[in-house]
């Protein structure tokens, strides 16, 4: 990565809106019990990097194989980077897998795809873009 390309990364969060995230958040507090519908919280590392920091999410299934996931991910307990994304999702045996991919921008670091699984208690996820790669863990929030 280039002094440039980590500037870029490192300032695309001042521009992130994180008010949609927020109103998400808060009407999923009470999701349907044994789904994947609702609020996860872990964190988000770069592989490249080795930056991480904690990570929020909000799952709303919009159709039968269909999940739009809201994300708030942090870094250096300053910045903040919001955004949602459609996955393509099949369920087999109380585990879903799932794959999507977004473009956030080249302040963001451009096109990401993502490919991960789900159970009712667990979610992990790997992202990867031209310049960063890494890997999403979650568990279900309880509150």
């Amino acid at each position: 990565m280039s002094v440039l390309d980590i500037l870029l990364h490192l300032f695309a969060p001042l521009t992130a809106n994180c008010s949609d995230f927020k109103d998400r958040w808060g009407k999923a507090a009470n999701p349907e019990a044994g789904g994947v519908a609702g609020r996860w919280q872990g964190e988000w590392i770069s592989s490249v990097t080795g930056h991480h920091g904690p990570l929020r999410c909000v799952v709303e299934p919009i159709a039968p194989q269909r999940w739009r996931m809201a994300f708030r991910a942090e870094y250096a307990k300053v910045f903040r980077a919001c955004y949602a994304t459609e996955f393509t999702v099949v369920e087999e045996e109380g585990r879903w897998t799932f794959s999507g991919g977004s473009d956030l921008g080249a302040l963001a670091g451009g096109t990401y795809e993502y490919r991960g699984s789900a159970t009712t208690e667990a979610l992990s996820c790997t992202y990867k873009s031209a310049k960063d790669h890494g890997e999403f863990r979650l568990s279900k929030a309880r509150t």
